[in-house]
């Protein structure tokens, strides 16, 4: 597994070249790029969230406790006095320093469900709606935000593989496939319970037509696509499976 203060380097160079790359492409503003790529650091950071190391938690979730604390109190600065967002915002930052850090050390487990697939598009999805619900941002810049974070989710896990692998010695060890996997067999429930989530995010998020008709996408296409090259690969399955049956029929024949 690579060490916390590889992720954080890691984490600024992808997320400085997506936030620059986006910049570039014309799909955000120069006042847009600070915070899309603090979002991509946090995110590169996230999957760390079931760490038993102490330090880079605690780490972790500071730095969580205070992004919460400020996207739940910046929109509420014209209703209440600036006493009351100083309360709001201590309390939410103490809640998930210490409150939600508990409860994630008492109910997860290293590289379980959160270095996954299925934690990296939940991750996505939860910073598209936070972004769309709480930050009140167009549902387009919501979709970039959701896609850094989702990048800086990816850019960990993949250096935790890669960390899995080592080349000097042309071995791997044993950790190999446990930071990038699609769901965590070893706990059921939890990838049930992630689905779950996602699956609800999906269900509020905002509408993406304005990132589809960007990148020239029709999401009818896309499924028609995906299932002719599904039914593809079945019927080469089955073509390879019938010439294996005929050629162990003529091998028993022979016997």
């Amino acid at each position: 597994m690579a060490n916390f203060q590889t992720h954080l380097n890691v984490g600024i160079l992808v997320s400085a070249a997506t936030t620059l790359s986006l910049n570039m492409a014309g799909w955000i503003q120069e006042t847009e790029a600070l915070s899309l790529f603090s979002l991509g650091v946090i995110g590169s950071l996230l999957p760390d969230i079931d760490s038993d190391t102490s330090k880079p938690v605690n780490a972790l979730f500071s730095v969580l406790g205070a992004s919460l604390a400020f996207a739940m109190t910046l929109p509420l600065t014209n209703r209440f006095l600036p006493l009351e967002l100083a309360a709001i915002w201590v309390g939410v930052f103490l809640c998930v320093r210490y409150g939600f850090l508990k409860v994630f050390s008492r109910f997860t487990v290293h590289r379980g469900i959160w270095h996954s697939w299925l934690a990296i598009a939940a991750t996505a999805l939860a910073a598209t709606n936070l972004a769309y619900w709480v930050w009140e941002r167009p549902p387009e810049l919501a979709w970039i935000a959701g896609l850094v974070v989702g990048i800086g989710y990816l850019t960990h896990l993949c250096l935790d593989e890669f960390s899995s692998v080592d080349l000097f010695n042309a071995r791997v060890k044993r950790s190999f496939g446990t930071a990038l996997k699609p769901f965590c067999l070893a706990s059921p429930w939890s990838s049930l319970a992630m689905a779950l989530v996602l699956l609800a995010l999906l269900w509020v998020a905002p509408p993406a037509d304005g990132v589809l008709e960007r990148i020239d996408v029709d999401p009818l296409l896309v499924l028609d696509d995906l299932g002719e090259r599904v039914q593809d690969g079945a019927h080469w399955v089955l073509g390879r499976l019938n010439d294996w049956w005929v050629w162990l029929e003529r091998r028993l024949d022979l016997v």
